[in-house]
């Protein structure tokens, strides 16, 4: 899909020069211009927004922290983004670019009505267990542009600094409450126990803990350097069409400290235990070369 959108993106340029090459149109200094950008090529990096139905939670939580492919997509141009450029010479410019990203996905199972059970083993009654995924992302640039060439055609490149972040929450709310009477409570399967993730007997007197209020993954934040180059069409006297190879040579790329919250029927103190158990001591990175090339379509206003 992304090459036909590229093969398509480039005949439309071509047609749109050939069109316009024998005029000649160019920006003074103090102009201002409006763009909207489009790189396909972000479209190969996704960040996952919740788990899988039946996915174990615990799981999900570690890839969250640990998969390098959620710090590598910080590097990556933004999607879709608008940018302003103001011209300090005909040759020149100063810019930034926004562009940002979020979902929030409520994903919600029935599972037995524990009480209702208790009450009459045939019961078929149904409560809701509800996962709450909310991911946001962000990505700022600044940065300088320069131009040569005459008539309708130029020749862009430029340099930005990308600030980028991402992360979010994910919340839990139960339909069948955790009390000193059920200490195991049907849940949805996502947050069934799985190996000593949640196993909080040794020390606290737990045998079973179910992620209840919310998972913070904090915000994973990238600060880098972008470069991109490539030429710019001019349709018509204040609009033109770019289409530039970008890509992000290095970045720097820092997670804090992630944590969960569980709730457990301990028998330590006989009632139900709010506990924060460390995920992630934090991680850094540093992401250096070329993989992450992109092509940008910028479609601009020049006020």
């Amino acid at each position: 899909m992304k090459k036909y959108i590229l093969i398509l993106a480039a005949l439309l340029t071509v047609s749109a020069a050939m069109q316009a090459q024998d005029k000649n149109y160019d920006v003074k200094k103090g102009d201002l211009a409006v763009s909207v950008t489009f790189n396909p090529g972000s479209l190969g990096y996704k960040m996952s927004c919740k788990p899988a139905a039946g996915e174990f939670v615990g799981q999900y939580i570690t890839d969250m922290c640990a998969n390098p492919k959620q710090m590598f997509i910080l590097s990556q141009d933004p999607l879709a983004a608008v940018k302003l450029k103001y011209y300090t010479s005909p040759k020149s410019a100063f810019r930034a670019s926004l562009g940002f990203n979020g979902s929030i996905v409520n994903y919600r199972e029935y599972v037995q009505d524990d009480l209702a059970v208790a009450l009459n083993p045939d019961s078929q009654n149904k409560v809701n267990d509800a996962a709450t995924s909310r991911l946001n992302s962000l990505a700022i640039s600044i940065g300088k542009e320069w131009r040569a060439g005459e008539k309708a055609i130029k020749f862009v490149y430029g340099v930005d600094l990308l600030y980028s972040l991402a992360g979010g929450d994910l919340i839990f709310n139960y339909g069948n409450k955790m009390t000193d009477v059920n200490h195991v409570p049907s849940t949805m399967p996502m947050t069934a126990p799985q190996g000593d993730l949640d196993d909080f007997k040794s020390k606290l007197g737990i045998a079973y803990a179910r992620p209840v209020k919310r998972y913070n993954s904090g915000y994973i934040h990238g600060l880098g350097l972008q470069v991109d180059a490539g030429l710019e069409f001019f349709l018509a006297e204040r609009i033109s069409l770019g289409l530039a190879m970008t890509f992000t040579p290095v970045m720097a790329i820092c997670q804090p400290q992630t944590y969960t919250t569980y709730e457990g029927f301990s028998a330590n103190t006989g009632k139900v235990e709010k506990i924060n158990e460390l995920v992630s001591p934090g991680s850094w990175a540093v992401l250096y070369g070329t993989e992450n090339i992109g092509c940008r379509l910028t479609l601009s206003y020049y006020l």
